[in-house]
């Protein structure tokens, strides 16, 4: 059986213990063994590892053993793609991973889907992980998949990440007769659902790229929010007649964004803040189990930052950088310390 760890190794022929299509890793977290693995992998060994890693699962899919092919898929291939971004293979291993045979089954998985075909989809895409409810049709592979993502630590992390929105939400609703909120990129707003919520008494403010979701929210609340149908760089430039918002929160949207336009983005929000006002941004954590299935199966280009990368992103010492309990997502949370005006 695969190790829990991509570890410590010496050379592809001597480290890798075939039975089957199993292969056996030696644990070692030192630096020194990071090291060492570092300097005996080749993009060619760390490939061939990969394809056994996917041989593997795609096998234990179709004995009907999902909890043990997602685990591959979850932890494993995060620590392969760890090791091509040092090795500087990652196009080859997304190249190697695409055009294996379990690429098909990852497409037919829902969430999955949702992720890589739609712009903007990838946060509206967390509505799977949110309520696990799967659409009928979803053939076997893909549904054994889903039940896995659904029930991992990473749907955890999102469940979490939707409680924590709406706690701020009603944390700015008692502090302010009339509050003005601002939502970037959330998807189908599912916060607003934990519980009654009365939009009558918020000035509520939507900027969402996928039209799929504006579309749902325009029917959902009528004419209680204003969404606002916009790409990354039109929101950029959308803010001249604004601001004054007492919430702002953008769940995953950074995610998408490179270090130079989140730095830009984040230097407009925090000018939008009225007197007291908070921005709260989530980004996927550096460390997040599914990060390799995400790069190589849902979505290129996700910058996935580490606690210290999201603060070096706010340029200031006035925000605050927070882990949630699965080192999942990552937050970065800044208060308005001016007066409030309202």
């Amino acid at each position: 059986m695969w190790s829990g760890r991509l570890l410590a190794h010496g050379g592809v022929e001597d480290c890798m213990q075939r039975t089957g299509k199993s292969v056996s890793l030696t644990v070692e977290t030192s630096m020194q063994g990071r090291r060492h693995r570092l300097g005996t992998f080749t993009p060619d060994s760390l490939l061939f590892l990969a394809q056994g890693i996917l041989d593997h699962s795609a096998d234990l899919l179709d004995e009907g053993d999902g909890r043990h092919a997602f685990e591959l898929l979850e932890r494993e291939l995060s620590e392969v793609y760890d090791l091509a971004r040092t090795l500087r293979c990652l196009s080859r291993l997304r190249l190697a991973a695409r055009s294996h045979r379990i690429y098909r089954h990852c497409q037919d998985e829902p969430f999955t889907s949702y992720a890589s075909a739609k712009p903007g989809g990838y946060a509206v895409s967390l509505d799977f992980l949110n309520g696990g409810l799967m659409p009928l049709g979803t053939p076997k592979p893909a549904a054994m998949i889903f039940d896995q993502l659904t029930a991992s630590t990473f749907a955890l992390s999102v469940r979490l990440l939707k409680t924590l929105t709406r706690a701020y939400i009603e944390d700015v609703r008692t502090r302010r007769a009339r509050p003005r909120i601002l939502a970037l990129g959330a998807g189908h707003l599912r916060e607003l659902e934990d519980g009654p919520f009365d939009l009558s008494r918020v000035e509520f403010t939507v900027f969402e790229q996928d039209e799929a979701a504006c579309a749902f929210l325009g029917h959902k609340y009528q004419k209680q929010l204003t969404i606002i149908n916009a790409s990354l760089g039109e929101i950029e430039s959308s803010f001249h007649d604004r601001g004054g918002f007492d919430l702002i929160y953008a769940p995953l949207m950074f995610t998408l964004m490179s270090d130079q336009r989140a730095r830009r983005l984040l230097g407009i929000l925090k000018n939008q803040l009225a007197g007291g006002g908070k921005l709260i941004v989530g980004n996927l954590a550096a460390s997040a189990d599914l990060r390799g299935y995400l790069t190589l199966f849902a979505r290129k280009g996700l910058r996935f930052r580490s606690r210290p990368e999201l603060k070096v992103l706010a340029d200031g010492p006035k925000f605050d950088v927070y882990g949630d309990p699965f080192n999942n997502i990552n937050y970065l949370i800044l208060k308005n310390g001016l007066k409030s005006q309202h």
